[in-house]
């Protein structure tokens, strides 16, 4: 096996690094995927997590009253994912929710 610079980590980290989008982030903190919360709170294949604020944003944005969401999943969800900052923001508009909250909730 090859190692850039000679640390072996750094390469395994680049490989295992995972970028969780806001439609996944919306399922984890509103949906009831045991699989998904399993991956992100226990993160059994040693992955790291990354995600940006605007899916951040975009994810928490889409919550509506009437989901079931608990702030222990958030608080959690912050311990196990890196959170990077965009430069340029997207405004989040009912048809950017409508779509996330579709693509999340589906199969639910």
């Amino acid at each position: 096996m090859e190692y850039e610079n000679g640390s072996e980590s750094a390469r395994r980290s680049t490989l295992n690094e995972y970028f969780i989008d806001a439609g996944k982030i919306l399922r984890y903190l509103i949906g009831s995927d045991d699989k998904l919360d399993t991956v992100i709170i226990c993160n059994p294949n040693k992955q790291r997590f990354v995600t940006t604020d605007q899916e951040l944003y975009h994810a928490i944005g889409s919550i509506k009253e009437y989901d079931s969401f608990k702030l222990n999943k958030l608080a959690k969800f912050f311990e196990n994912v890196a959170v990077r900052t965009v430069a340029k923001k997207q405004l989040l508009t009912e048809n950017i929710v409508e779509n996330l909250r579709q693509e999340a909730l589906k199969n639910q």
